[in-house]
């Protein structure tokens, strides 16, 4: 069955520039160490399918709203209406004025930072748009329950997210035909024949992981009824934390220095990161690769190693499925993995997250034909800083890095192995690599390594392809704790997470609320769980087949 995209019925397209109600003071502010890491990674991008509104009546103008609310909202953060740079040059007496008061480290090649406030910010795109199709052919009302195997290529939702080219700070795009320069976001309000909407927002990775998309979207949403609501009262304050040199604060060692720390780069050296070198890896690139030209004339020496390109057949066909398991299901799956584990005893606590991503690697593993595999397998997972760190749940940025869980083909899909022995045994490694990467002091050694690196866009600490999953997790992201005012609950039938259609990309996140919430004090489970998984055409058919992906009460 070939996919239908909504490009194919969206009409009345209008796009426009917004930027914030309170015009900002101008500013320069260094991004930190890992949001440059950020700057060729795809978007952070959602899309939320709305039901219809019940408030207001006649005359009230969805797009009107949205985009009054949108520009209130924008004046808590207008770094994202402004300009990405990046350092481009090794020589510090070219640096520019806007730079000159940097610290040392955040003039090394390839930093970045944003400059806005300025008479020529590029604001925001802003699109509206109509659509004849329904909140029922985009995701069916009882899909969690009749399609617990959903094939989301069947009906894409790409085109409701904005087409928009966002900016690139190491690749600057030149002004479009009206001469307006590349956004550093963009959102999209699309009107759907039954009465229901689609929202989606995205932003520039380095500026923006999922949790400050999402807490953008909460702080537009808290506009939305105060505007609702008569805007009698003064409006709400959006707290919000723009401080990305708290993060470089916390590098171990000095940073400023002319050269690294071995004993601390020994230290990084041990932890589960992959250090794959973008440079070095141009045999075998599936696309041409570049060094950045300041480069071009040196000796390059590896810092990392070569990308295994022979592992990822780019060119083979991709499968698109949600994966949903209920409640009772990941309490089955947990329960197997704590069941004899050192949870049990309370020395290690292994979490429902951990369960479900053991169980979905070992899914995927026996689908790619792996389970007597004796070769190393990586689960390459994206672990959030803020709770690491002790940064505010409220701050602001992208701060996350890639963590390497390496397990054999055989210890994640042996059918030697009972399914029980092999959830409790991933589910383990996967808490203990965490833990490891999780301390502080290992934080603080990967800080300090990423300011010495020659460009922090050199080093990949994910791959994709056969022996690789590249995970996100949107788990306690708060997706459907949106709520605009526009409905009784519930208001949200679904949330999107737009993630490269490649092999290997898996996303794990809430299921939308169901209304049942008597739940196992599971917290961001009690609605159950939806995994986009993104892998290899001829492997997906064997992996929806498999009677283990959907556990069954024993």
């Amino acid at each position: 069955m070939g996919s239908t995209t909504a490009h194919q019925m969206i009409y009345h397209i209008k796009s426009e520039r917004l930027f914030p109600a309170t015009k900002p003071t101008e500013k320069t502010t260094v991004l930190s160490l890992v949001d440059a890491t950020t700057v060729d990674f795809s978007t952070s991008c959602a899309i939320w399918l709305c039901e219809k509104p019940d408030l207001p009546g006649d005359g009230f103008s969805l797009f009107d709203h949205f985009r009054k609310s949108f520009e209130i909202t924008l004046s808590a953060y207008p770094q994202w209406t402004g300009h990405l740079k990046s350092i481009t040059t090794l020589d510090r007496s070219q640096i520019n004025k806007e730079t000159a008061d940097f610290p040392r480290h955040a003039l090394h090649y390839g930093r970045v930072y944003v400059h806005y406030g300025t008479t020529s910010d590029p604001g925001v795109e802003f699109i509206t748009a109509q659509s004849p199709v329904t909140l029922d052919i985009l995701c069916p009302a009882l899909r969690t329950r009749d399609q617990p195997i959903y094939n989301r290529q069947a009906i894409s939702l790409h085109e409701l997210s904005p087409q928009t080219v966002i900016a690139n700070a190491s690749r600057p795009s030149p002004p479009d035909k009206s001469g307006l320069l590349a956004p550093l976001m963009a959102a999209q309000v699309t009107q759907l024949t039954c009465g229901g909407f689609a929202l989606s927002a995205k932003v520039g990775h380095p500026l923006s992981d999922i949790s400050s998309l999402v807490k953008f979207a909460k702080d537009w949403a808290s506009i939305s009824q105060w505007i609702l609501a008569g805007s009698n009262s003064p409006a709400p304050v959006l707290d919000t934390i723009f401080e990305p040199d708290q993060i470089d604060s916390m590098a171990a060692g000095d940073i400023n220095a002319d050269g690294p720390d071995p004993g601390i780069l020994k230290q990084c050296a041990s932890l589960p990161l992959n250090r794959y070198d973008w440079w070095i890896s141009t045999e075998g690139c599936p696309w041409e690769a570049v060094i950045p030209e300041p480069y071009r004339s040196q000796n390059i020496e590896p810092i990392g190693d070569a990308m295994p390109w022979s592992e990822w057949d780019s060119k083979s066909p991709v499968s698109n499925y949600i994966v949903h398991l209920t409640r009772e299901q990941v309490e089955i799956i947990w329960k197997d993995a704590i069941r004899g584990s050192p949870h049990e005893s309370g020395v290690i606590r292994i979490s429902r997250h951990d369960a479900i991503l053991a169980h979905i690697w070992s899914c995927v593993t026996r689908a790619r034909k792996q389970g007597e595999d004796s070769g190393i397998m990586h689960c390459d997972l994206t672990l959030g800083l803020r709770p690491a760190l002790n940064l505010d749940p409220d701050f602001i940025g992208s701060p996350s890095m890639m963590v390497n869980i390496e397990m054999t083909g055989t210890q994640l899909a042996s059918s030697t192995i009972s399914a029980e022995e092999r959830t409790r045994s991933i589910a383990l490694k996967i808490r203990k690599t965490i833990n490891q990467m999780a301390r502080p002091t290992s934080i603080a050694a990967h800080l300090h390594s990423l300011a010495f690196d020659s460009c922090p866009q050199r080093i990949w600490q994910a791959f994709l392809g056969s022996r690789h999953l590249l995970v996100t997790s949107w788990a306690r992201a708060g997706i459907y704790e949106v709520d605009f005012g526009l409905h009784s609950f519930p208001h949200i039938r679904y949330a999107e997470g737009v993630i490269a259609d490649l092999d290997g990309c898996v996303l794990i996140k809430e299921a939308p609320p169901t209304g049942n919430t008597d739940a196992f004090g599971g917290g961001w489970t009690d609605n159950g769980v939806d995994v986009s998984l993104h892998i290899r055409t001829e492997d997906m058919e064997r992996l929806i087949e498999d009677p283990l992906l959907l556990p069954r009460e024993k």
